[in-house]
């Protein structure tokens, strides 16, 4: 009894869904704080020979699979280990699994997942990592624009956030003689834990050595600590 008591409390292995080529697996609720889910997918064999798995591909970099080691007589299960990182992918889920065979009566096999990925609100550090002062996140210190011939216009994107617990207005100040330059939207007033991306249009001025100036943003009116560097050069093309 106490052997057998063990065995019913011990671990329970990956979850298993028998799937086919028109019945996808349906994962149910995911969570995405949970990280990356790992189960088993079995695939009925209901050819006359013997199959014999190759390799997998998934399309999507978000799903993990391996192709069972041996082969899958006719009537058996083959087994596919599957692991899908729901990671940045909130709403509703569906990707496809593809099974390559050789020496089999069938090449290639499509079997499916599908799901509902609940996300949570990652720190504002994983996408603004620079602290800039006054609690306002950047995911820039610097806006390299590399090259660039004279009269060019380049465009780039940084992202931005509000890491305090209060509202707090945001805009960006520019040196005056930069402003004909560039052009950057302002945030405005962010809510807190509110993150956003802006777009900034550079043009390289006729007659310049370079570029090189930094943008001061300010914290309802107070200036941050740290400040954005825009840096371009003269292409060498």
């Amino acid at each position: 009894m106490v052997a057998v008591a063990a065995v019913a409390c011990g671990p329970k292995g990956p979850k298993e869904y028998h799937v086919s080529e028109s019945a996808p697996a349906d994962l149910g609720t995911i969570k995405e704080i949970d990280g990356p889910v790992s189960f088993k997918l079995l695939v009925f064999n209901n050819y006359k020979d013997t199959l014999y798995p190759k390799m997998i591909y998934t399309p999507c970099g978000c799903t993990s699979a391996k192709p069972q080691q041996k082969g899958v007589a006719p009537g058996e299960d083959e087994v596919i280990e599957v692991t899908y990182n729901p990671a940045y992918r909130p709403g509703e889920m569906h990707e496809q699994i593809i099974i390559h065979y050789e020496n089999s009566p069938v090449r290639v096999r499509r079997v499916g997942i599908k799901g509902t990925v609940i996300g949570y609100n990652h720190p504002i550090e994983e996408s603004c990592r620079y602290n800039m002062g006054l609690d306002f996140y950047s995911s820039h210190k610097k806006l390299g624009f590399g090259g660039m011939t004279q009269g060019q216009t380049k465009d780039m994107f940084f992202r931005y956030g509000n890491g305090g617990k209060r509202k707090a207005k945001v805009e960006f100040v520019i040196p005056e003689q930069w402003q004909p330059y560039i052009r950057i939207k302002q945030p405005g007033v962010l809510k807190v834990d509110q993150r956003d991306t802006t777009h900034v249009k550079l043009t390289f001025p006729v007659g310049a050595d370079s570029v090189s100036f930094t943008i001061q943003p300010l914290v309802n009116g107070k200036p941050t600590d740290e400040t954005i560097m825009i840096h371009a050069v003269p292409s060498s093309l």
